[in-house]
């Protein structure tokens, strides 16, 4: 009798979690330095953003080392949506247009950069993906 209860116990969670499964297609948003990715290449200023070329190589690991989730350090970011408009990722890039001393003999200066007006920067993506971008401004 213990082991009809227990038998009747594990198939009733069994059915149940049968039926609540669901696909899920996942999609990769990070790239891999050894795979080929797109890369998106922009020139920018403070009020516009002109994508200049799209690329499939291998990603160049400053490329990489820049894309990061949004964080309280990031005054611009790039938002990637796929066809259907559905939002993949929100992609800090810090502040392209701020310049940073990285020389030695400027520690004593009160500020360590200055603004730059115009910029280029790369984002890479994975090569599946076929989204649009959206440029958003932080404040």
């Amino acid at each position: 009798m213990r082991y009809l209860f227990i038998l009747a116990f594990v198939f009733s969670f069994t059915v149940m979690a049968e039926k609540d499964l669901k696909e899920i297609d996942l999609i990769k948003l990070h790239v891999s330095p050894n795979q080929d990715a797109k890369i998106f290449t922009f020139h920018g200023t403070p009020d516009l953003f002109t994508l200049k070329k799209i690329e499939v190589q291998k990603p160049k690991e400053r490329i990489l080392k820049k894309l990061k989730f949004v964080s309280d350090d990031d005054k611009y970011a790039v938002k990637l949506f796929d066809n259907s408009g559905r939002h993949l990722i929100t992609l800090g890039i810090g502040n392209p247009f701020y310049a940073s001393y990285e020389h030695i003999g400027y520690e004593d200066r009160a500020y360590m950069g200055g603004p730059v007006s115009a910029n280029n920067l790369s984002i890479a993506i994975p090569i599946e993906l076929d989204p649009s971008l959206d440029f958003l401004v932080w404040s």
